[in-house]
């Protein structure tokens, strides 16, 4: 099989999830691109008025991208044949809830939790137990309809998160085909797709959707965002394999140097605290402690380049609100409190969430901003 034969790029997921995206209500509303541009994307239109009713959850129902990720993430997810991880992995996308949580019952659990990471150096000391553990605003977390990243971050609206481990996936296949085909270095693809189908389960239960439709403030741990390090406790407390634990850890840094490697060290060390490990023993780290063991895998390079959209998409997403801010002022009517509070909130997650920022920002780049501007209004219609 050539690497032609092993296409993993987005036309082919929008492709096979045509039939599905076509059950939404949805018109193509976003203008047509150069010959080199993606598919295009259908949107739902919507007054503005209409847009203020919905919550994060409505809004990524009418989503052609949740339907395209949902779609290309389960069928990857039901391919998993080790039933136990199969088992996380389905239940990750449907109701990913914080197990995690069994383990820390009460608040007297917690600090003592909290005590430990701070003794280690591993958070700040005003950093609270409802930080580290946030309180479940529902019982009902959704994968589907959470956001990829912090607030102002990459994907950080409704089916965001969705979007971005699909595209993760397609990244890190593609390099892992690039691989085989060039090197002859055939790596464990298994290991390397449970990993990323596991690797932000738990951003739906950090990132929660607040009253004001943006979500959660996400403190540090040990260097990186608390999802990062609650997911590796995660898989650790779920006494799932190291080379997975490993694999996973590397999502945010490659072990290549010794300050990344020292990074992910970190994070394993962390999560040990939270998950009640000993991370030596348990064959997360080498026996010194100071490395992953040794040889380093390659599956968490690859991981952590799939997880790399991010080098784009977050400075795409900072681009174009500010362009969206000034539309919304101009066009919704928006006032300067107004822009910061949840009228704008709800303009801005419906549009992303059905034309996508990364889409809008190629309309900016190759049409200009006039292009840009009638593409959200496009979308959504001024009352």
């Amino acid at each position: 099989m050539t690497l032609m034969d092993k296409k993993f790029d987005r036309r082919n997921f929008l492709k096979a999830s045509a039939g599905a995206a076509a059950a939404v209500a949805v018109a193509s509303v976003l203008p047509k691109l150069a010959s080199a541009a993606p598919k295009n994307i259908p949107a739902a239109k919507l007054k503005f008025s209409e847009v203020q009713k919905l919550t994060p959850t409505e809004m990524a129902r009418r989503s052609g991208l949740r339907e395209d990720g949902y779609t290309y993430l389960m069928g990857k997810a039901q391919k998993v044949s080790d039933s136990k991880i199969r088992a996380i992995a389905l239940e990750g996308l449907r109701n990913p809830m914080p197990i995690i949580l069994e383990k820390y019952p009460d608040k007297a659990s917690k600090e003592a939790c909290r005590q430990k990471l701070l003794a280690a150096g591993f958070i700040k000391p005003e950093n609270t137990i409802d930080e580290i553990f946030p309180p479940l605003l529902t019982k009902d977390l959704r994968f589907w309809d959470a956001a990829g990243g912090g607030w102002g971050g990459h994907h950080a609206y409704p089916c965001g998160l969705i979007t971005h481990v699909a595209s993760d996936m397609q990244i890190a296949l593609g390099v892992f085909s690039i691989y085989e085909e060039t090197y002859g270095y055939s790596l464990d693809e298994e290991l390397l797709t449970n990993a990323i189908l596991l690797h932000d389960n738990l951003k739906p239960w950090v990132l929660q959707w607040t009253n004001e439709n943006r979500c959660l403030p996400e403190i540090n741990i040990a260097g990186t965002g608390c999802h990062h390090v609650q997911e590796i406790a995660d898989v650790m407390y779920r006494n799932l394999d190291p080379d997975l634990v490993i694999t996973l850890a590397d999502s945010h840094e490659h072990p290549g140097w010794k300050s990344q490697e020292d990074q992910v060290v970190g994070w394993i060390k962390a999560a040990a605290i939270i998950a009640g490990k000993d991370p030596i023993k348990e064959g997360y780290l080498d026996k010194s402690g100071e490395t992953l063991p040794l040889p380093r895998r390659p599956e968490g390079f690859l991981v952590h380049l799939g997880d790399h959209d991010f080098v784009l998409t977050s400075p795409v997403s900072k681009w174009v609100h500010a362009e969206l801010q000034k539309i919304a002022a101009k066009d919704y009517g928006l006032s300067e409190a107004e822009l910061k509070g949840k009228k704008y909130n709800n303009l801005r997650n419906y549009i992303y969430s059905q034309a996508s920022d990364m889409h809008l920002y190629q309309i900016w780049v190759n049409e200009g901003p006039k292009a840009l501007r009638d593409a959200i209004l496009n979308v959504v219609t001024p009352d």
